[in-house]
Parts: structure tokens; sequence; C-alpha cells
């Protein structure tokens, strides 16, 4: 019973081994289809980037000046919607 579990352990134990050194199958089994050339990241950077009308967002006339923006929204009667960062810095108001 001892052998059969010391067994066990080392076989787990170099499996193990072998996925953290990246000797596993399915890492050395890629194509050269799924490489990364210029070809393809070209191909993939296009896919990835916002398309068309994705990033709506991005067309709104952002204001980066309180003052400004404040002034103009009590010229308007509107509210200000504030964008911050993590760290309280501004990033845009409307």
């Amino acid at each position: 019973m001892m052998l059969s579990n010391l067994k066990r352990a080392s076989g787990l134990l170099l499996a193990t081994a072998m996925f953290m050194n990246g000797d596993s199958a399915p890492a050395q089994s890629a194509t050269n289809d799924t490489k990364l050339n210029a070809e393809s990241f070209a191909t993939i950077h296009r896919k990835i980037r916002p398309q068309n009308g994705e990033s709506r967002w991005m067309e709104i006339p952002w204001l980066t000046d309180l003052h400004e923006a404040r002034r103009k929204a009590a010229a308007e009667g509107k509210p200000l919607f504030l964008m911050v960062s993590g760290k309280g810095i501004s990033i845009g108001m409307c």
C-alpha cells in the first residue's frame, strides 16, 4: 500500500513538474496557423479595435475644466456628469 501511494505521488509530482516547465504536449502542438506573425497580427488587430458606433461615449464633447463645465451647465440649465479615475482625478465632464 505504501509503495502504491509513493508511485502515485511521484507520478503526480512528475506531471506537475512537466506542466510547470512548459513540457506538456498541448503547448508543443501549436501549428504555424496559430503562431503570431506580421500578417496574423494585422488581422487580429483589426478585429479587436473598436468598430464604428461601438464606443459612442467617445463622441461626446467632454470638458476637462470643472469651472467651464459648471458655467456651461448653468447657462444651459443642465446637470453635470462627472467621470473620475481611481485617484480622484477627473477625466471628463459633460
